[in-house]
């Protein structure tokens, strides 16, 4: 082998691998697309999550399969007029057809009004935290077989008694 063909493939190897951590990059930047568009759909969750795909919630509970996060998702977000989640800082290990995705995250929710306390000058709350997630590669391409979020500080007003307690 002469040193061009050695150059090749070592331009081929880092062009792969940074193909796969700008795909799998986008598989987060999607999902938080469609959680504050409201735009939660099954076929796109499926270009996201394998079949067997979860998320495992804050709170600890987890989701499994394309169908039922959307279901959740939608039951929880519907609870705000409108959210924005920026992520940042993607660390990206590869390791042949599975990696590791760690990115911090930065999420802004806005209570719905019928979820606001009428009296409070408060009605959003802003959290910080981290996005761990799995992804493998699959023959329609990367997809995520875990998503984590975990929450590391929280600031801004939390549920009105009203909507904790559904008594108005």
């Amino acid at each position: 082998m002469n040193e061009t063909q050695g150059q090749n493939g070592y331009l081929t190897t880092k062009l792969s691998k940074l193909t796969d951590r700008a795909e799998i990059s986008e598989l987060l930047s999607r999902f938080c697309s469609m959680v504050d568009d409201k735009s939660m759909n099954t076929t796109a969750l499926e270009t996201i999550f394998t079949q067997e795909g979860r998320i495992i919630n804050p709170n600890g509970s987890t989701v499994t399969g394309p169908a039922a996060i959307k279901a959740e998702k939608t039951k929880s977000f519907n609870r705000f007029r409108a959210t924005q989640h920026v992520t940042s800082d993607h660390i990206i290990e590869l390791e042949e057809d599975t990696a590791r995705l760690r990115a911090n995250m930065l999420a802004m929710h806005l209570w719905s009004p019928e979820e606001s306390d009428p009296l409070s000058l408060q009605t959003h709350f802003v959290a910080g935290g981290v996005f761990d997630a799995t992804a493998v590669r699959t023959a329609e391409g990367w997809r995520f077989s875990e998503l984590k979020s975990r929450i590391t500080w929280r600031t801004g007003s939390g549920m009105s008694a009203v909507a904790k307690t559904g008594v108005k």
